[in-house]
């Protein structure tokens, strides 16, 4: 089977959004990253600055596990509604449904939201988890954020933390766990362009080898 999806995971600072960018670029791939935002607010009827604020803090409330209960096929007294449930589950099944509907379409690269988890049943993904050494990853985060530069190593521990909660709660899954992706690259020894054109090049082999 031919690799028509590419999800990718990552530390913050390692590039992994800018990898993903520039890949789907060369593959002709439509790109979804903070574009789900826009499209889960437009589902779910809130802005998207509140569905941005809010679609990694996890809660533990009743309502959150009878919304597991229904995701992982657990028989619970009711389902809830959509509209019952807390913020956070429903931005993550509205993108749930985005993503799916977006890889029945065409050819995508997908940046976070679980992404690989979602479409794994799926045998046409490739699954992608990009990090990088700290020190390089603070240096990105310092381009980006240089007014917080007291305060960069907590917000990046912290951003991590809650995309590793949030993957976590949502796919009885490790985040970073070898096991759950085909390719593993370390932007900062490789390069993002390395990065990339390894990437390209394993689409194409895959490609290649189906038809």
């Amino acid at each position: 089977m031919s690799k028509k999806i590419i999800t990718i995971s990552r530390e913050y600072g390692s590039g992994g959004r800018q990898i993903g960018q520039l890949v789907s670029k060369k593959l002709g791939m439509d790109f979804y990253d903070k574009e789900l935002i826009d499209l889960a607010a437009k589902e779910i009827g809130f802005s998207p600055e509140l569905i941005a604020d809010k679609e990694q803090r996890v809660t533990n409330s009743l309502l959150y596990n009878f919304a597991m209960g229904s995701l992982y096929g657990i028989a619970y007294p009711r389902t809830p509604k959509p509209e019952e449930l807390p913020l956070t589950e429903q931005i993550f099944i509205a993108q749930k449904k985005i993503i799916q509907d977006a890889a029945r379409r065409s050819s995508c690269v997908f940046v976070g939201r679980c992404a690989d988890y979602i479409l794994k049943d799926r045998d046409d993904v490739l699954k992608v988890f990009i990090y990088c050494d700290k020190e390089i990853r603070r240096q990105r985060a310092l381009a980006e954020y240089g007014e917080i530069e007291d305060y960069i190593d907590e917000f990046m521990h912290q951003t991590d933390k809650k995309r590793r909660i949030h993957y976590e709660t949502f796919t009885n899954q490790k985040w970073g766990r070898r096991e759950n992706y085909d390719i593993m690259l370390n932007s900062g020894q490789l390069g993002i362009e390395t990065c990339v054109q390894i990437l390209c090049d394993a689409v194409k082999e895959e490609n290649r080898a189906a038809k």
